[in-house]
């Protein structure tokens, strides 16, 4: 099982080319993928997406790509040298017909205009777009791992919640048949009460009583809560992702635990109820981070 919650960071470097991609994820009910990158390097960002798609199935991504270029920075130099011996033969025409001195430096012969060409570098995108998608499945591997590790924790602490509910079942299971007699009986008091003296057969009487009783009877309750808990606990050891079948089952817990708070008036399962949907509610919480 594992957590939406993850971060991951890795580099690749070849011939000077130096790819840094940094990943982080939270939950999300789908996958959705931010990627943010230099301009330059936007011709790969749907490989670094696909990345993404084929190792993850749900949560929110922000991927951010750096790229460094210590070989150049996209920009070659180089010198027109037709340009700068025409510089120099005018630097000598002026020094001999005015007699002024030569201080004219390579710092100043560098300066002066066209003698200085620059020329965009073309990158190589085949080369690029391998470091990115490598970088790109390194770091998607370390998130792997931390998502992986943040799913056992959640999975651990999810089971300690479902052992609770199991043993709160239990405890209203053992509860359950004296508050059904209770029901029963203060039920037939109120029909006789009621009929004020008037006879009415007796076998009628406990077949009405019977029915109605039956009303207030929790077992089908606490026998889907019990399975409920068992098909919790496979989806737990699942290696699938289960986050939105989780979602549905809790969906069940709470209505099956609403049912048996509002069919019984018995203060000590209403007290046990409190404590169901208490930890069904941390459990709904933690399941929206699982994937």
């Amino acid at each position: 099982m594992n957590s939406m919650t993850g971060y991951g960071k890795s580099v690749a470097e070849s011939d000077g080319r130096k790819i840094t991609v940094e990943m982080k994820s939270v939950n999300h009910r789908f996958l959705d993928v931010t990627v943010k990158l230099p301009k330059v390097l936007s011709f790969a960002e749907d490989a670094v997406r696909r990345v993404i798609i084929d190792n993850f199935k749900r949560g929110h991504f922000d991927v951010y790509v750096t790229y460094e270029n210590t070989k150049n920075d996209g920009v070659e130099l180089s010198v027109n040298e037709e340009v700068a011996k025409e510089y120099l033969k005018i630097k000598d025409v002026l020094c001999d017909k005015y007699g002024v001195q030569d201080d004219f430096t390579v710092t100043a012969l560098m300066r002066t205009a066209d003698v200085i060409e620059t020329k965009t570098v073309e990158e190589d995108e085949d080369a690029l777009k391998f470091l990115i998608v490598s970088a790109t499945s390194g770091a998607s591997e370390q998130m792997k791992k931390m998502r992986a590790f943040e799913g056992e924790k959640l999975r651990n602490d999810i089971l300690k919640k479902v052992s609770v509910i199991e043993s709160t079942v239990g405890e209203i299971r053992s509860i359950a048949p004296e508050t059904v007699v209770a029901y029963r009986e203060k039920l037939k008091e109120r029909i006789t009460e009621a009929l004020n003296g008037v006879q009415i057969d007796e076998a009628r009487l406990l077949n009405e009583v019977a029915f109605y009783s039956d009303k207030v009877s929790i077992d089908e309750e606490i026998t889907r809560l019990n399975s409920h808990c068992g098909h919790l606990r496979k989806m737990l050891d699942a290696d699938l992702p289960m986050g939105k079948n989780m979602d549905f089952l809790v969906q069940e817990f709470n209505r099956e635990a609403n049912t048996i708070g509002s069919k019984c008036n018995d203060i000590r399962i209403t007290e046990r109820v409190l404590v169901l949907k208490n930890e069904i509610e941390k459990i709904r919480e933690q399941v929206q981070n699982v994937e």
